[in-house]
């Protein structure tokens, strides 16, 4: 009704701040194409509030992400989330959210190498942008769809792990995956092979790999 009485008196911009968050989760999904058609027919600038990163990337031409009143990144959805600018906005958006790895840069026989304690990761593809960072810390970024899990060793391999929980999702399964006393999240297409307990080798898609500062929490590569 609201919404109703504020297109009648067409006005130059709508600002909403969460109008959908007292929905429930079926007819919230419905309510946000309804509106996203609307503003699109309506022609009309909307500013759109809400702590739901799904409806935001869902429903924005451009997404703002905000941090304790300061914006974080602006951009379209799909470069926010293929490219966040800092940690915050890489684990904020998407879900489950971006795994974040501490690592030291380091080199061995004039290779750059990514240490995590737990295993090694070669660095050859960014190695030029890496090597003046020797020594320094980092945060290695990899989203849970860019995980790569084998029962086998393979040439993507990185380290071996323990399934620690399985959830299955319906559409996909999360996979809760021991690394040291940690825990990373992988997201796979539903199947029976794989289960609790079991060890598989995980690697990680060269190309989806991110790297940020450790101490300003800034995107490297």
């Amino acid at each position: 009704m609201a919404l109703g009485r504020a297109i009648v008196r067409q006005p130059k911009a709508f600002l909403m701040d969460e109008p959908l968050s007292n929905l429930d989760a079926k007819l919230r999904v419905y309510m946000r194409a309804e509106l996203k058609r609307l503003q699109k027919d309506l022609k009309i600038t909307t500013v759109y509030v809400t702590h739901d990163q799904a409806e935001a990337m869902a429903m924005a031409d451009r997404l703002a992400v905000m941090n304790r009143g300061k914006i974080q990144q602006y951009d379209v959805p799909i470069e926010i989330y293929n490219k966040p600018a800092n940690t915050f906005v890489g684990v904020f958006i998407g879900s489950p959210p971006m795994n974040m790895i501490k690592a030291s840069v380091t080199e061995k026989n004039g290779e750059v190498m990514l240490d995590a304690g737990y295993f090694l990761y070669d660095a050859k593809d960014i190695s030029s942008i890496l090597r003046d960072r020797t020594g320094s810390e980092i945060y290695i970024g990899i989203r849970p769809e860019d995980i790569l899990l084998s029962t086998h060793k393979g040439d993507d391999s990185v380290f071996e792990s323990e399934f620690y929980v399985v959830e299955p999702m319906g559409s996909n399964m999360i996979i809760d995956l021991k690394l040291g006393d940690d825990i990373i999240k992988a997201v796979i297409q539903p199947t029976t092979e794989f289960h609790a307990g079991m060890r598989v080798w995980v690697g990680f898609r060269r190309d989806k790999v991110h790297i940020f500062d450790a101490k300003t929490e800034e995107l490297i590569v």
